[in-house]
């Protein structure tokens, strides 16, 4: 083994043709530092831009995670909305059925309809009135109370109305039903 200014070499073989034969190794502790994790001094530059891409990739994929999840809040919110709407339509849409179906269990007359469900101050129109205050919001102002109108055929038309607290927007559920004998 031959020992020269850091550095090793060692015979392959016992010839005498040394430089033919001669594997040498470097003794330099940065460089056997840099060999054992695989980086060189201009990898390791490179390494650290790495890591700052990371860091920017990681950044996006978190602001587009971020945007994403506030839709999903959002279609979440729109859908509860919905829900609720959904829910009064169908109040009224029964509370609509449940009057024709009064209509139909008593005097069908003309004259007895008008007197019982025209009026706005007869008996039978208020406890129906009770009953749509009761399921529907905002029916006690005045311009959303319902309306039933009866014609000469026996052509019932009955609008109801309500509107949510929270907002502006007037709903309307139109139903039309005729009352034969």
């Amino acid at each position: 083994m031959l020992v020269a200014a850091g550095v090793q070499a060692e015979r392959v073989c016992g010839c005498s043709r040394s430089q033919d034969h001669i594997r040498i190794r470097n003794r330099n502790r940065n460089r056997n530092r840099n060999r054992t994790s695989g980086r060189s001094h201009n990898d390791n530059h490179k390494h650290s831009r790495s890591r700052g891409s990371a860091l920017v990739d990681a950044s996006l994929a978190l602001l587009i995670c971020s945007i994403g999840m506030l839709a999903l809040l959002k279609m979440m919110s729109a859908s509860l909305v919905e829900s609720a709407h959904a829910q009064y339509r169908s109040a009224a849409s029964q509370l609509a059925s449940m009057l024709v179906a009064r209509m139909w269990t008593g005097d069908r007359s003309l004259a007895s309809l008008q007197a019982r469900y025209g009026a706005v101050g007869s008996a039978d129109y208020q406890a129906w009135l009770r009953e749509v205050q009761a399921r529907l919001p905002g029916t006690q102002e005045p311009d959303l109370l319902p309306r039933v109108s009866i014609d000469q055929q026996r052509r019932v038309s009955i609008a109801l109305y309500w509107k949510l607290p929270s907002q502006r927007q007037v709903h309307q559920w139109l139903a039309h039903a005729q009352i034969t004998d």
